[in-house]
């Protein structure tokens, strides 16, 4: 199972083991319109926004984090990005490379049934390995960024003894 981490905190398995997360993409963006009215979209920034929300049998060990700092924020949830024709997709930077981490592709077949199948990286190109009769394909990463992290809510339901935890980040 994979594990999120905040700075130099690891969410313990056993704190997150029901966990959700919610990715937002955040930007400058509107649409502008000329004088017959023809929309020109302008896009000036992208930023991520999470909303992670576990729970689990023990406290997650939240209080530690330092609301007033930055922290890199390591997800356990993946992202995607479909591939072009010949296979490949750029993957963001801000991505997680350490051990069990490591981005992977996915070729999407007729049938709708999906196999995994190895990626090549050079930088941030992705290329995923050819599936015999694939449709498609789709490279998958899992996020790392910097950002601000909001304070985090806690609860502890004594009938049942789980510990409820959510946080809000933002990338810088």
């Amino acid at each position: 199972m994979k594990t999120l981490r905040i700075g130099s905190i690891e969410i313990p398995l056993r704190s997150a083991l029901d966990c959700a997360t919610a990715y937002e993409l955040l930007g400058g963006e509107t649409i502008l319109r000329t004088i017959n009215g023809t929309g020109i979209r302008q896009e000036t920034w992208k930023k991520l926004r999470a909303t992670i929300s576990g729970s689990g049998w023990i406290p997650p060990g939240l209080d530690a984090i330092d609301s007033t700092q930055q922290h890199v924020v390591a997800f356990a949830a993946p992202l995607s990005v479909g591939c072009d024709a010949s296979r490949q997709a750029t993957l963001p930077a801000g991505r997680r490379s350490d051990s069990g981490y490591t981005p992977w592709a996915i070729a999407l077949l007729a049938d709708g049934g999906i196999i995994e199948t190895p990626v090549g990286l050079v930088g941030n190109l992705a290329t995923a390995d050819a599936v015999s009769g694939a449709i498609g394909y789709q490279a998958w990463y899992y996020p790392q960024i910097t950002a601000w992290v909001s304070r985090p809510s806690q609860s502890l339901d004594h009938p049942t003894a789980t510990w409820s935890w959510e946080l809000f980040v933002e990338q810088v």
